[in-house]
């Protein structure tokens, strides 16, 4: 059983999220009502899509086009 400090757990009441470690594993703990909220707008951990990757390489791009390159 993962074990909360009471200032984890203030953290979590207020919206936060807490990132603990048991087993030698990480978790990322938050409340319900921000992790529905997450589900329910859509959030996808799943891998990204080539479609998701050229978008992101052509934002990049256009960044880099727009704040100068450090070629």
């Amino acid at each position: 059983m993962i074990e909360l400090t009471e200032e984890q757990r203030q953290s979590i009441r207020t919206g936060g999220a807490v990132r603990v470690r048991e087993d030698g594993q990480e978790y990322i703990v938050l409340s319900a009502d921000v992790y529905d909220r997450l589900v329910d707008e859509g959030y996808d951990v799943g891998p990204w899509t080539p479609e998701e990757l050229d978008r992101l390489r052509e934002e990049s791009v256009g960044l880099l086009d727009r704040y100068g390159r450090d070629v």
